[in-house]
């Protein structure tokens, strides 16, 4: 491995100060990932206030780092990164202007000893984010709890990790490995509060941790793992049903607390689809298409609801052109007369697959 002669001095002072600071330590196990041989490393990357890349020889035994800079990438209120959210008054804020932090403060916690940290869906911008996880974690983790005795004093905090959108990102996801990994590393406690598109990103991180663990014998690579609570919210995305989430914590080490299910969220859950699906057994033996109607315009709007039968027509997970699911209602042939009552449920599904309905905490 190739580092220019004017870079070495930077290069080594990264190594000695990795600990703590998860870009630096991104950056460290992308080169490292490199010398092992590993193909997937992005062949350049922002990483923080880092740019990256590099090249390698045709036979790939000999690799040239281009560049590893800490003066030409500059963090904006944009950046996706970790963001403080702070309780001021009577709600959980992100200060205006504010840009990332380099890393988790783990020092910091609430009642029960324990940092507390989200990973955010889809959302505007970070500061609605940071806003409505406020409330997710608060519903996941402080019911019956003295912790918001603590939690409810100006300026304490969470950690905000916010994507900018950004969910399937590889940097987005070797970063999250780097922020477990540091937590495990000092065996510190940890609340992890996983929402929404937020929980495929995760997902994506734990599996990495799984196939690339830090240790050889299992107890040694797990060691400090259960101090890190994990509680998913509104999950979305590959592999977030609530029987493959707690699969994916068990297997390297972490606790799983729960899952929060927007049942509503038909077509981007798999548990919220199947719940659905149960439902048109229990309706109909046989289910029919009756079309976008007069019965629905009143409730939903003729033009929403076909983009609705639209998209559900075109799923992955085999809905069929035979029926169309709308948070649990089912339009069944010969029925029309009841449709306008059982389309009062479709509001939830709309909102929740094409507006904002899956950024609320599910009652």
């Amino acid at each position: 491995m190739h580092i220019p002669e004017s870079q070495k001095a930077s290069w080594e002072e990264i190594k000695n100060s990795h600990v703590g600071n998860y870009y630096e330590t991104s950056l460290l196990r992308a080169v490292l990932r490199l010398a092992i041989g590993d193909k997937t490393v992005a062949p350049q990357a922002n990483i923080g206030e880092f740019n990256f890349s590099y090249t390698t020889s045709s036979d790939r035994k000999d690799i040239y780092i281009h560049l590893i800079s800490a003066t030409t990438t500059t963090l904006t209120s944009r950046t996706p990164g970790i963001y403080k959210t702070e309780w001021d008054q009577d709600k959980w804020i992100i200060p205006q202007g504010s840009t990332p932090v380099p890393s988790m403060n783990l020092s910091h916690s609430w009642s029960d000893k324990a940092h507390t940290a989200a990973v955010s869906g889809k959302f505007k911008n970070k500061e609605d984010a940071g806003s409505m996880m406020g409330v997710h974690i608060e519903k996941a983790y402080l019911k019956g709890s003295n912790a918001l005795t603590t939690a409810h004093q100006r300026g304490n905090h969470f950690s905000l990790f916010w994507l900018n959108n950004e969910f399937t990102s590889k940097e987005h996801i070797q970063s999250l490995v780097s922020m477990i990994q540091q937590a495990q590393k000092q065996s510190k406690s940890m609340k992890w509060l996983i929402h929404g598109e937020g929980c495929g990103t995760f997902v994506q991180a734990l599996r990495f941790i799984k196939a690339n663990p830090v240790a050889s014998d299992i107890i040694t690579a797990q060691k400090g793992m259960a101090n890190q609570d994990v509680f998913f919210s509104n999950p979305r995305g590959r592999h977030t049903s609530k029987k493959d989430l707690e699969a994916i914590c068990k297997s390297v080490g972490m606790s799983f607390v729960d899952v929060n299910l927007n049942k509503n969220d038909v077509l981007h859950n798999p548990d919220a689809r199947n719940d659905a699906l149960k439902e048109i057994g229990k309706a109909a033996g046989a289910v029919a298409f009756t079309g976008a109607g007069a019965h629905f315009a009143g409730e939903a709007g003729v033009e929403s609801v076909q983009k609705l039968i639209e998209l559900a027509a075109s799923s992955p997970a085999g809905l069929g052109s035979a029926l169309a699911i709308a948070g649990g209602v089912v339009v069944i042939a010969g029925k029309a007369a009841s449709l306008c009552g059982m389309a009062r449920n479709l509001k939830g599904a709309m909102s929740s697959t094409f507006g904002s309905g899956n950024q609320n905490w599910a009652a």
